[in-house]
């Protein structure tokens, strides 16, 4: 299957992008802008200062990728930055297990993985991509200081369909 840049973002239309890491403050190193959306719910945010940031949804940290738009772009074409950043290999297990994205949805989680959730592709499901990374913004925040490996319930997770 021949996949693209195109098949590894989300169309922003329809996304509050103003509002979409608001619950991500805590983690900023300084004010920033969404410029890119993964099909996995991560994000490429431009700070004030022109850097690129990659808002990683899954272990909750955000890091700089890049100095500048110009120096972002250049990444975009490098195999390796894709595949580390896009999961393109993932991207197409989860379209050939039949799930389907819809406007402004992404694939994440049906259980986090911080909470306890495998990568397996039945835990994956599509979900609304602003609704996706405010709970993850969420979980994240409150679950930064605690030790690794805390188990955070031991109440089996049920699927709420």
């Amino acid at each position: 299957m021949e996949i693209t840049l195109n098949d590894l973002t989300i169309n922003p239309e329809g996304v509050d992008i103003d509002a979409l890491l608001q619950d991500w403050n805590w983690a900023m190193p300084e004010p920033m802008s969404p410029v890119l959306l993964t099909a996995l719910g991560d994000v490429f945010a431009e700070g004030d200062t022109g850097a690129i940031y990659f808002v990683d949804v899954i272990e909750g940290h955000i890091r700089m990728v890049a100095e500048d738009s110009a120096a972002f772009e250049e990444l975009l074409s490098d195999a390796e930055f894709v595949t580390d950043h896009f999961f393109p290999a993932r991207v197409v297990e989860l379209r050939n297990a039949g799930i389907e994205l819809e406007a402004s949805q992404v694939y994440c989680h049906q259980q986090p993985l911080v909470l306890g959730g495998n990568d397996e592709l039945d835990n994956y499901e599509a979900s609304d991509v602003s609704d996706y990374i405010s709970i993850q913004g969420q979980i994240h925040e409150q679950v930064k200081d605690l030790p690794d490996g805390t188990v955070i319930s031991d109440v089996e997770y049920e699927d709420p369909e």
